[in-house]
């Protein structure tokens, strides 16, 4: 084989190469942007249901809501809807 295309078969496979690593970056780069996502939902829950858990009658009731409804949500873990 020439080297020249001794030169071409190693430039397309180093093109492949970065076309896969390219491919598995972007994979990787959109898995954390869920795994943020989620992480961002569950610190709202956490901090809405602890928001809730300090309210009196008088602003549960303005919200329309029952203490019994607020016991319910607030037991739920951060990760329950």
């Amino acid at each position: 084989m020439s080297t020249l295309k001794a030169k071409h078969f190693h430039l397309i496979e180093d093109m492949d190469i970065a076309a896969l690593t390219f491919a598995a970056i972007e994979r990787i780069e959109g898995f954390a942007a869920k795994v943020a996502d989620i992480i961002r939902v569950w610190a709202r829950r956490s901090h809405d249901r602890r928001m809730l858990a300090m309210m009196n009658a008088h602003l549960l009731d303005d919200i329309g809501l029952a203490p019994m409804d607020v016991e319910r949500e607030t037991a739920k873990f951060f990760w329950q809807k």
